[in-house]
């Protein structure tokens, strides 16, 4: 059963010069392709940014994982954060981090019992 992990902040539009979040983000998504699939039980990472909201922008680093053991395995590691942290500091920190992960609907623990 697949597992989704999210990592997300919100970066100030002030910060965006700053910070050239394009080029941090595909330098973020290539880190991601080469460390994260010697993780066992890794499928996929991605990296997304919102363009909807005109007073911030939320910078979203999700990686697909398997099997649960294995996004805990991931969760213990810390890759991703370290390397996020270090990508996009000093804008980021663990205060304004949210760390989630998710069940695909159906196979997770709220699905109906057979």
């Amino acid at each position: 059963m697949p597992y989704l992990y999210e990592v997300s902040f919100d970066i100030r539009h002030d910060q965006m010069s700053e910070l050239e979040i394009g080029a941090s983000l595909e330098r973020l998504v290539g880190y991601l392709k080469i460390r994260l699939p010697v993780q066992r039980g890794f499928v996929l990472a991605d990296a997304w940014y919102s363009v909807d909201d005109p007073g911030v922008t939320r910078v979203v680093a999700r990686s697909e994982w398997s099997g649960w053991d294995d996004v805990e395995e991931h969760r213990a590691s810390s890759v991703l954060e370290d390397h996020l942290f270090e990508e996009f500091e000093p804008h980021v920190n663990k205060d304004n981090v949210t760390i989630r992960t998710y069940a695909e609907v159906g196979s997770g623990p709220f699905s109906a019992r057979r």
